[in-house]
């Protein structure tokens, strides 16, 4: 019998111990260990004085005002301890609190409330500035910029384009459509409209995995960059954090360059290359993940490291249910990727962010026919069902599974999932 050792996975908040025969894990694909730089608020202070161009102080000297977008919850980084370095760096060069302001980018999350907010930007700065939610379903909050060469309508919050100075906070960290997070993306999505969300997202139904996960230079990036061009993003901060969304440096400056600078040192944190395909993944999502639309991306890798007709456990609590801003994504499920394009095509889907998801879902649970087994209190057996995901309430249960469909010699990976960093791990 084979040996068996407990791994935990996690879970929402909490982390679920799940027995696993010992010969049967390849690997815990992971970002290298990298420790945290010793003074997060030097480093940055550092970074905005010294950047790629102008510094933010220089920058803020001939400005009247400033916009700083920042990360919601599902992206975590101190933004309570961040923030306050650089309103001091605005307030150097001319910018009083007054006339600082900090947008949340949600992209199309949901609203924070309150609590959250105050939890996010930290009580000194809630006394400082004034922070607020994204509206990007709200056509008055938004300005219209006309089109990228692509067609992608640009609609941009109007707070972030009228501003004098526009600021953007990222980390750095591999992304399924983006190539990586931070640079432009602080603005798209984040503070953009539904139209310019729906045409970028979508652009990332015609690739795989590889051609965009982990890519700097690729199509979606473009559009990105171009839609932040277009709304002014003048200085972009780029976090690389460790897998315990520590920072280890800050690049800034133009957001191109800046972001460049940031992906050179992360690639080489985030690469883990992996030969084995395997028959199985085992893989939790953290309170990062709070629904469906959030939590998805642990299992993005899967299409790359699992073998045709393999299969997956997915422990994603999902408290606020599958995907409550994106219904047409369980209304269609997970059709093959052509059918995706008919029904978009035809008009029946119209939520074309929606659309790109179901794609990079469809790539694994359709196209190479995983079996996706859902562990989630958030989420019903109907409602996965429908979608064409499998559910179980007992996590061992669909463990065992595993080996019972592919025998005692199945092999696969696991990533625990806590941070959102331990899924995004750059496998070739």
């Amino acid at each position: 019998m084979a040996h068996k050792i407990v791994v935990d996975i996690q879970y929402g908040k909490d982390s679920i111990e799940l027995k696993v025969p010992r010969s049967s894990i390849i690997a815990f694909p992971q970002i290298h260990e990298v420790r945290k730089v010793e003074d997060e608020i030097e480093c940055l202070r550092n970074a905005l004085r010294n950047p790629a161009g102008p510094s933010l102080a220089e920058l803020a000297g001939t400005k009247k005002n400033a916009v700083v977008v920042i990360p919601d919850r599902t992206r975590p980084l101190p933004v309570a301890k961040l923030l306050p370095v650089i309103s001091d760096e605005l307030n150097a060069g001319g910018i009083g609190d007054a006339n600082i302001k900090a947008v949340i980018a949600l992209g199309t999350h949901r609203p924070m409330n309150a609590a959250e907010i105050a939890e996010l930007a930290g009580p000194e700065m809630l006394g400082r500035i004034e922070v607020i939610n994204h509206a990007w379903h709200d056509e008055n909050a938004l300005v219209a910029l006309g089109q990228t060469p692509n067609g992608t309508w640009i609609d941009v919050n109007k707070e972030v384009y009228e501003a004098d100075l526009v600021v953007g906070l990222s980390s750095v960290k591999p992304h399924r459509g983006a190539g990586w997070s931070g640079g432009a993306k602080i603005i798209d999505p984040g503070v953009c409209g539904r139209r310019t969300i729906d045409g970028t997202h979508f652009l990332s139904v015609y690739f795989t995995i590889e051609k965009l996960f982990g890519v700097l230079d690729n199509p979606i990036r473009e559009e990105m960059a171009q839609v932040a061009r277009m709304a002014g993003l003048n200085f972009s901060i780029n976090l690389v954090v460790n897998k315990e969304d520590e920072m280890i440096n800050a690049y800034a400056g133009d957001f191109n360059l800046a972001h460049r600078q940031a992906v050179a040192a992360a690639t080489r944190i985030f690469r883990d290359p992996q030969t084995e395909k395997a028959d199985f993944m085992i893989c939790g999502a953290g309170e990062w993940g709070p629904d469906f639309w959030s939590a998805v991306q642990a299992i993005f890798t899967a299409e790359y490291l699992v073998k045709e007709g393999g299969t997956i456990v997915f422990l994603a609590r999902s408290p606020e249910g599958f995907t409550p801003t994106h219904p047409q994504i369980q209304e269609f499920g997970y059709p093959p990727v052509a059918k995706i394009l008919e029904y978009v095509k035809e008009g029946k889907i119209t939520d074309l962010a929606a659309a790109g998801h179901m794609a990079a879902v469809s790539r694994i649970v359709c196209e190479k026919r995983i079996e996706c087994i859902l562990i989630s209190e958030g989420i019903s057996k109907e409602v996965a069902e429908s979608v064409g995901l499998q559910w179980n309430d007992d996590s061992q249960k669909a463990v065992d599974y595993i080996f019972a469909k592919h025998g005692p010699k199945a092999r696969g990976y696991l990533f625990n999932g806590k941070s959102v960093t331990d899924t995004v791990v750059i496998p070739w």
